[in-house]
């Protein structure tokens, strides 16, 4: 019998091909060399007294996250395609310069899937509610969105993502000129000050969706300045340049290792306490006190103002910052504060919608 080079080749692919599969099943049995990641329970093949007629792509999902060495050729997958194609996954996009950018940012980067007028209108009602709220408990309200980074460098983002009409306003221009037009809602425009100081420094990781401590803490001096409030001294705190963040994106990319990024710190050491039970940047509730002349503060949040806790913290005689949405801010009845911050990240303006649910019930529970 004899064997062309193409049914050689076919053979050999086939023998290669169950060789690998055989070695990542089996290799699950190693200790160790299987890990379950979210999501990733073993699918049932019998279910109410037949077998599941989607066991097979159930099956197919949970081996693509449990398979023996995962983490490693992901790793090399991804290090493969970023390194020779410049391209990243369905989550992280690669740009020029080792910059990574987050996936759910393209839509406000492109101009697509804008807010409707009927959303612009949510928006700004609900902030509008918050901030009528805080003015009868004696506080003054800011809204501060977080840009997004390919807002602040676009220059690194691919070329193949351009927009098709570059002049058309983004979100953030729509909401800010409602804001202005029709609420008396006070908001500030981080993008001016953050595109001046990024000729002088990097503001935001090259391998993570947020700004880094320098980028930070120039959001937090525009905040400041913005409120006409005192800041400490920080030239008096050491500080330093060092690599002690954990890139989301590259986390993403690159599962299998923890890379590290180099992040601004300041040396906080006896200038502010945790009152509050405190894990990490990303709790819940975080409350602090400090020798801050500032006043009160009460900060509903997302990850990017976990950069400015310190800053905040020692600024303020107390702070109180929350993550959950819709905001707290029934939380003036018993905790008193002078200013509350309203911080959320450019590509998640949607998530306003609604953002004032407590207050607007506990509204209409005081008029009944």
């Amino acid at each position: 019998m004899k064997y062309n080079c193409k049914t050689v080749g076919t053979l050999l692919f086939c023998v290669l091909f169950f060789c690998l599969c055989a070695f990542f099943s089996v290799g699950m049995l190693i200790p160790g060399a299987s890990s379950a990641v979210e999501g990733a329970e073993m699918p049932v093949l019998i279910t109410d007294g037949r077998i599941s007629d989607g066991f097979g792509n159930d099956f197919e999902t949970w081996f693509s996250k449990r398979f023996a060495f995962r983490g490693t050729v992901v790793d090399l997958f991804s290090q493969l395609k970023e390194t020779v194609f410049a391209t990243g996954n369905d989550q992280v996009i690669v740009g020029e310069d080792r910059f990574l950018y987050f996936q759910d940012t393209m839509d406000a980067f492109l101009r697509q899937n804008p807010l409707t007028e009927e959303e612009l209108s949510a928006i700004a009602g609900a902030l509008s509610n918050l901030d009528a709220y805080a003015k009868d408990h004696g506080a003054r309200l800011l809204f501060v969105p977080a840009p997004n980074k390919n807002t602040v460098y676009p220059e690194y983002m691919p070329a193949r993502y351009r927009m098709a009409q570059p002049d058309t306003p983004s979100d953030l221009d729509r909401l800010f000129a409602y804001l202005g037009a029709k609420t008396e809602v006070d908001f500030l425009d981080l993008r001016p000050v953050l595109e001046a100081a990024k000729e002088e420094q990097l503001l935001y990781h090259r391998r993570d969706s947020h700004w880094n401590g320098f980028g930070a803490h120039i959001a937090y001096e525009a905040i400041m300045e913005h409120l006409s409030l005192p800041m400490p001294d920080f030239s008096a705190l050491p500080r330093t340049a060092i690599a002690t963040h954990e890139g989301d994106l590259d986390r993403l990319l690159y599962p299998g290792t923890v890379k590290y990024d180099d992040n601004l710190v300041f040396d906080y050491d006896g200038q502010y306490i945790y009152t509050s039970a405190f894990s990490t940047e990303m709790d819940m509730t975080i409350t602090t006190r400090s020798a801050g002349t500032a006043g009160r503060l009460l900060c509903f949040r997302d990850s990017f103002a976990s950069a400015m806790l310190g800053d905040l913290a020692v600024s303020f005689s107390s702070a109180q910052l929350e993550r959950a949405i819709p905001y707290r801010l029934d939380l003036l009845q018993t905790q008193a504060a002078d200013v509350v911050i309203v911080e959320i990240v450019e590509r998640n303006l949607r998530s306003l919608i609604g953002c004032d649910g407590r207050i607007t019930g506990d509204m209409a529970s005081a008029s009944d």
